[in-house]
């Protein structure tokens, strides 16, 4: 089963670009040179990079295991300097460390970390290698065992990309129950998000915008206005507002959210490019409409 695993994990790894490492770059960890990388929101000549090994020894030393504390976000997830989420090669090898670290040592305490893991081989298409994580952290549990309806949250993300009804139908009957029931307030996040994105793609824009407001509200709240998880659920409000009609609120947020992203992620950060992106689109199209 580890062997599948750590074959999913080679085949995203090979598809991911690595950052480029300007000559003489030192770990910021143990101050010295070799294979570095940066994949944060760090900016300048040296600031950020780092070796995928002393980040993981820094990340287990970390008591703090999941995605989803927000405030007290997992080094395995997080930049201890920047505080943003890592991304593309350093995120998906610090996912692979954390499973390394965590796979034989099943307990409450790690359930939701290897959940993390399996999130992000799913999004990545490893979905047997996902279910395999899945499986062996659920394993004993009952079907409505929160560690469970958790697992099947971050499922129904994953569906919703290329199969919305069924993902909804997840989201519904299965998690919304709990959710309903849950005082956690990154659980609330997370499914509201979720729900915000399946009713987008099922285009239903009205039912989703109340959705993206409270996925807004709570994020603001756990991670603070200039958090990555905050910024990118902006995008997505801002987004709904244009397709419900509100052109000029929309464009607005937008513009706030890309001069956000901008001075805190910086301008390269794939966050902000998209949220350009996104902008460049919207004001092309209200050009036209108006022309």
């Amino acid at each position: 089963r580890h062997v599948a695993v750590e074959m999913a994990f080679e085949r995203i790894l090979a598809k991911t670009p690595k950052t480029e490492v300007p000559e003489g770059a030192q770990c910021y960890i143990c101050l010295e040179g070799g294979a570095v990388q940066r994949g944060c929101a760090c900016r300048g000549a040296s600031a950020g990079f780092a070796h995928v090994d002393c980040l993981a020894e820094m990340a287990a030393r970390n008591k703090v295991m999941t995605v989803e504390g927000f405030g007290q976000r997992s080094r395995w997830s997080g930049c201890a300097t920047c505080h943003q989420p890592f991304m593309g090669a350093v995120q998906i090898e610090l996912t692979r460390r954390s499973w390394r670290h965590y796979r034989d040592d099943i307990s409450d305490d790690t359930r939701d970390a290897l959940g993390v893991v399996a999130f992000d081989l799913r999004n990545n298409g490893e979905t047997d290698a996902a279910d395999r994580v899945d499986e062996d952290a659920l394993r004993g549990l009952g079907r409505d065992d929160p560690h469970v309806l958790r697992s099947e949250t971050r499922r129904a993300a994953s569906v919703s990309k290329t199969n919305p009804d069924a993902a909804l139908e997840i989201l519904m009957t299965r998690v919304g129950p709990w959710v309903a029931q849950c005082t956690i307030g990154h659980v609330r996040q997370f499914y509201a998000e979720i729900m915000a994105s399946t009713l987008g793609r099922l285009r239903r824009p009205h039912e989703a915008l109340a959705h993206a407001s409270e996925s807004v509200e709570l994020a603001t709240a756990l991670a603070g206005p200039e958090s990555a998880v905050t910024l990118f659920n902006e995008h997505e409000h801002a987004v709904l507002l244009l397709k419900v009609g509100r052109v000029d609120e929309g464009m607005a947020r937008l513009n706030q959210v890309l001069a956000t992203q901008t001075r805190v992620l910086g301008a390269d950060h794939g966050e902000t490019r998209r949220t350009q992106h996104t902008l460049d689109l919207a004001s092309a199209a209200v050009r036209n409409l108006r022309a």
